[in-house]
């Protein structure tokens, strides 16, 4: 009988314990995705509010109108088109065709969930009840001035900002679309590429790698490289090339910074190891989770598994 209480009393600590994970990590949840799960496509509470609630307004940091209401109740955005379009990603539209664009990610805000009893009896009183307006640090010309001058059949993501407060002046994705019109958006346009978008960083990671050499390969600044405009591999045929084949000759590692001399860099990588790279690359906060309060991004990846890069993946 003894025996029996020990073990009861053991499955219930085991089962107070399965019962408390999953509360905790709720809560820790709602705290640090509370946004991102108030917002959700599958919260209908937020149906139900747009219905009930005129939407407030949409400006960029100069108070330039990129998405209102209408009197009739619709949702209307910027007259240009061109502006529209490079705002698209950003903003967002009615239907939600954007993930975590403003119109859905900020939807708490523009239909005033957080508005006081006070604000909300004062409304009701004055007869429609109507969220707040949300002002945006992006820049609505340079948006539409990237917009113009995008190469039309690319794909791809401009991003300029202050890299000493964080603020956003423009965030553009392409292929783009009209967040006026009723036609049907694409997966591949309404994905935002300038937040959600993986793919290689291309010479950027340079900034990475010249890092790294200077913090694991002695005399780096003084020593000499070759470049021959490539460096090939044996399997499959592989070869890392400079841009058009350019041959740079020999070259410090500042000139080879400044020419963006792919061989050189390729030597380095390869000098140094995948442990070395890898190791300067996350102190940089590749594969780190960043979570912000306005902005959701997709996480970076080093590289697609944990094993080992060697030849070509790592050059």
């Amino acid at each position: 009988m003894k025996q029996l209480r020990k073990a009861i009393r053991w499955c219930a600590a085991l089962l107070a314990v399965m019962l408390l994970i999953p509360m905790l990590y709720g809560s820790y949840s709602l705290l640090r995705y509370g946004t991102r799960w108030r917002t959700s496509e599958y919260n209908t509470y937020w149906t139900s509010l747009k219905s009930q609630v005129t939407a407030g307004g949409i400006y960029d940091r100069a108070g330039v109108m990129l998405a209102g209401t209408d009197d009739g109740g619709k949702r209307v955005y910027a007259p240009d088109e061109t502006l529209r379009r490079a705002m698209a990603h950003a903003v967002g539209n009615a239907r939600g065709t954007v993930k975590n664009a403003v119109e859905t990610f900020m939807a708490e805000y523009l239909y005033g969930a957080n508005m006081s009893f006070l604000e909300r009896l004062q409304q009701s009183m004055q007869g429609q009840l109507r969220g707040d307006d949300v002002y945006l640090t992006l820049d609505a010309g340079l948006s539409a001035r990237i917009e113009s001058i995008f190469p039309q059949d690319k794909n791809g993501a401009v991003v300029v900002m202050n890299y000493k407060t964080g603020e956003l002046y423009a965030l553009c994705s392409f292929p783009t679309f009209d967040p006026a019109s009723t036609d049907y958006v694409s997966i591949n346009q309404s994905l935002n590429r300038a937040t959600r978008w993986l793919s290689a960083p291309g010479s950027t990671f340079k900034i990475v790698t010249l890092a790294a050499a200077l913090q694991n390969i002695a005399g780096a600044e003084d020593t000499a490289y070759q470049c021959t405009g490539g460096i090939a591999f044996g399997e499959h045929q592989r070869t890392v090339r400079d841009y058009g084949g350019t041959a740079h000759g020999s070259l410090t590692l500042r000139k080879a910074f400044a020419q963006s001399c792919n061989s050189t860099f390729a030597q380095l990588a390869l000098q140094m190891g995948d442990k070395a790279l890898r190791r300067t690359a996350e102190s940089f906060g590749v594969g780190d989770d960043f979570t912000f309060r306005d902005l959701v991004v997709e996480n970076s990846i080093y590289a697609l598994s944990d094993a080992e890069l060697q030849n070509a993946d790592l050059a």
